[in-house]
């Protein structure tokens, strides 16, 4: 009799070990589909950011096509000595920008007007060429919810030339955005 109970005993124990081991192969293959899931929604769409409820200062707002331009291509032309292309992280991270070119440059962007810049490899730095248009319009997402949350559009402009909130990095991506938004997909 103990011999049957012993057999039976080690059935059970066997019976316990392939349940056990059917259970692991289910959680970890359950596991390895979510991983795969993630890597293909790396094809995930980010919509356009938008400026349409976007306040800025009147005096900006009442500006022509033509001067927007010439203003935004003067800031760029400031941007474009500077030689980002070739500066440190941590020269992108410092905040030189101030509020009122911000503000001239997100309203390119509301009216709907882009920059042609070329050569873009040789003025913006890697870390910008090399995002993906999901990165880039993120990014720019991030920055116009940073001016609502940040930026008092009734100030002077005085006093929004003196708001220096905007890092190089920042203003790197406006630029790199209002060359290219139009090419992206919608």
């Amino acid at each position: 009799m103990i011999n049957i109970n012993l057999i039976y005993l080690g059935i059970v124990f066997l019976v316990i070990i392939v349940v056990l081991l059917i259970v692991l192969l289910i959680v970890f293959s359950g596991k390895n589909e979510k991983s795969n899931n993630k890597s293909k929604n790396k094809n995930y769409h980010v919509p356009m950011p938008t400026t349409y409820s976007l306040d800025l200062p009147k005096i900006i707002e009442s500006m022509s096509k033509n001067q927007l331009r010439d203003i935004s291509k003067k800031i760029f032309e400031s941007y474009r000595s500077f030689d980002y292309k070739n500066q440190s992280t941590a020269t992108l991270a410092k905040k030189e920008w101030h509020s009122w070119q911000v503000s001239i440059l997100l309203m390119t962007f509301k009216r709907l007007e882009d920059l042609v810049i070329y050569d873009q490899e040789d003025i913006f730095p890697d870390i910008i060429i090399n995002s993906t248009e999901n990165d880039i319009k993120s990014l720019m997402r991030d920055i116009i919810r940073k001016y609502e949350q940040y930026v008092d559009f009734n100030q002077s402009k005085d006093a929004l030339c003196k708001d220096y909130i905007w890092s190089n990095r920042d203003v790197s991506i406006i630029f790199y955005f209002l060359a290219n938004y139009k090419n992206y997909s919608k």
